[in-house]
């Protein structure tokens, strides 16, 4: 297994994707010799819980079928009688008999066979339901042992195990952020009264810090309310013979006003900082363009991409610098035109890196092909991907807890597997520049002076969104709630968090329009709508912090599915 990346494309292919496999394969052992599950006695009962299953969706099956015959059948009866009583209504015998013998047999079916019958199938499936959650709950018993070892840190600890380069914080603390503030200029007013972390991931690279962070943000947006009433009016008209007569017209008046509505979203984002090339600053978008599958169309975008970009070079009257490189298909799918320093952005992007940042942009069957954002501002880098966006980042030991040794088995590989894939092919195109891992470790630079154990506000923020927003959001929110802390005790390892919940309430508002109308008229038209004011509530969250991370908080447990949160907390206060 390579120490260093120095081929992400390649070395996931040729390496990590089956080493992590092969690790994950072995943790996995480990913790069931640890926990003493028998998985014969797991499969047997399970085995049980699979018949019971089959035997529950025929009885429900059953059920089903039985209640829509009797449905069938009262349906029937309703129209049997009909007859019957039609033909008291216009004296015809044949109506009278034969409504009331079909409504007779009808009854007599339903009160001797239909619904006993669907009554034993109903019982039956109740049996069923009670015995099958019996086994399950059985079955978690003896799944139990296992599932108490699953901790937050199992994938990180693998990663870290395959590549020994990526190194996963137990949790994200006031020591790392400030490395990313102080040294590296990341700026903390991003994280505004709008935006709320609901979970983040620290590490490095090399000493180099890193955060992956999935945040909640709330945005104004609009919202379209309408309103209508129906008019009604009378019109003399004239026939073709020159009479005139009244006609009644109705008209069905709209009026709509737009009004701000709070809109909420997640967002999910790596921050990395560097001090290779300080002074650059450039983004780039996900060029849109295809590699090995390229059709004329494709062929037609890159070529015209390229000429603008050499246009763009040529023009020496804007006070852009941008100077265009010999790779010219590198230029065309990076397409990083809003650089500001030249120099020190070939220094960064040298020959390796072009080419290798190229595989990864046009690979679409190992990675996830050219599905990134990235921002690079000064030592700041910050990248977006679709499948960030799309991937499960946090490492819930629930994700893992089953009552079925087989689901289990599958469940633990599977989701490593695809958290690792998604978190490398996110750090993949800052693992492309090899002037990234050749820097110095900013950790030993700063080993001894940026200090402090104690979680970040990140961990905190995360902590109460894990507990849930209605613990803290203010009775009159009907919103969602951005839940924003700072810490106001911190003694002994144990701190008291102010968590505040900001949220809006609604208030009910008429607006009055005035619409034109058909009979020449102008019509006041009433449209409600909502005004939605801010609320918030401040709740306070107790918890601990270990004194000793690196002995503690690796061996912490998530042991039930009614665990705590990974940072051990203590106690929840409202108020």
């Amino acid at each position: 297994m390579p120490a260093e990346i120095d081929n992400p494309l390649e070395n996931y292919r040729n390496h990590f994707r089956e080493g992590f496999l092969h690790a994950a394969e072995e943790e996995f052992q480990r913790l069931l010799k640890a926990s003493g599950v028998d998985e014969a006695e797991n499969a047997r009962r399970v085995a049980a819980i699979r018949k019971l299953e089959g035997q529950l969706s025929s009885a429900e099956s059953k059920k089903g079928l039985l209640t829509m015959l009797m449905i069938l059948l009262f349906l029937g009866l309703a129209a049997a009688g009909f007859c019957c009583y039609h033909g008291f209504e216009i004296q015809n015998q044949d109506y009278q008999l034969y409504g009331g013998g079909a409504a007779a047999a009808i009854l007599l079916l339903l009160i001797t066979w239909v619904i006993p019958a669907r009554s034993r199938a109903s019982t039956q499936v109740s049996d069923l339901k009670q015995k099958l959650e019996e086994e399950k709950n059985a079955a978690y018993e003896q799944m139990a042992p296992l599932n108490a070892l699953y901790d937050w840190d199992i994938t990180s600890r693998l990663i870290h195990k395959v590549c020994p380069i990526l190194n996963l914080d137990p949790y994200f603390t006031e020591g790392r952020l400030a490395e990313l503030e102080d040294h590296f200029g990341w700026n903390r007013a991003y994280h505004t009264d709008q935006r709320s972390v609901l979970f983040s991931q620290s590490g490095d690279i090399q000493g180099n810090p890193f955060a992956f962070g999935e945040v909640l943000a709330q945005e104004w947006g609009k919202k379209t309310y309408s309103g209508s009433i129906v008019i009604h009016w009378r019109e003399r008209c004239t026939d073709s013979k020159g009479k005139s007569y009244w006609v009644t017209r109705s008209e069905t008046l709209v009026a709509t006003v737009t009004k701000p509505i709070p809109v909420y979203g997640l967002e999910k984002f790596l921050i990395y900082g560097n001090d290779a090339a300080p002074n650059l600053s450039f983004s780039r978008q996900p060029s849109g363009l295809k590699g090995e599958d390229a059709d004329l169309f494709d062929t037609i975008k890159k070529k015209w991409r390229l000429h603008r970009l050499k246009a763009f070079s040529r023009d020496l009257t804007d006070d852009s610098n941008f100077t265009l490189m010999s790779n010219h298909e590198f230029e065309t799918w990076f397409h990083a035109k809003d650089r500001d320093n030249e120099v020190e952005f070939r220094l960064l992007f040298t020959p390796i890196a072009q080419t290798q940042m190229l595989n990864l942009m046009k690979d679409e069957t190992v990675g996830y092909g050219d599905d990134f954002s990235f921002v690079k501002e000064r030592k700041i880098n910050v990248l977006y991907s679709r499948h960030l966006n799309k991937a499960v980042i946090d490492t819930d030991p629930s994700h893992f807890q089953h009552w079925d040794y087989d689901a289990a088995w599958a469940n633990f590989i599977r989701f490593n597997e695809k958290y690792f894939k998604d978190a490398y092919f996110s750090l993949a195109p800052l693992l492309a520049i090899p002037l990234y891992q050749q820097m110095r470790s900013h950790e030993d630079i700063w080993k001894g002076v940026i200090g402090g154990e104690a979680s970040s506000f990140w961990e905190h923020e995360a902590i109460a969104n894990f507990h849930g927003e209605r613990k803290f959001q203010h009775p009159s929110c009907i919103t969602r709630s951005i839940l924003k802390t700072k810490v106001t005790r911190r003694e002994n390892g144990e701190s008291t968090v102010a968590v505040t919940a900001y949220g809006y309430r609604g208030v009910k508002r008429v607006d009055h329009e005035d619409v034109y109308g058909g009979d020449g008229k102008w019509h006041d038209v009433a449209v409600e709508w909502v005004e939605y004011l801010p609320v918030n509530r401040t709740s306070n969250l107790c918890l601990t912090e270990a004194s000793a991370p690196s002995e503690v908080f690796k061996r912490r447990v998530a042991a039930s599915r009614e665990s705590a949160y990974r940072r051990s907390i203590l106690s929840f206060l409202a108020g």
